[in-house]
């Protein structure tokens, strides 16, 4: 099971994630070198990119379930 990330790596992840994604795009675009070595970078990339937003899914969808919960709660003893 993946941990949940606090903030400060909520903002790291999306960081990482950016910087990754620039990564690829430069290696995409020079696509010489060794094919097989290429292609397992590339996977290994494309794997990481799929767990940081993964990452990031989790935290955003927590968050929006705290902050409805926390919403509701504030309604009831507003009442």
């Amino acid at each position: 099971m993946t941990p949940l990330l606090t903030s400060a790596g909520y903002a790291q992840t999306q960081k990482k994630l950016a910087q990754i994604e620039k990564r690829l795009a430069a290696l995409e675009g020079r696509a010489s070198g060794k094919p097989k070595h290429f292609d397992e970078v590339r996977r290994s990339y494309a794997r990481m990119i799929s767990q940081y937003r993964r990452e990031i899914k989790l935290y955003e969808a927590t968050r929006a379930r705290q902050s409805k919960e926390l919403g509701s709660a504030i309604s009831q003893t507003s009442s």
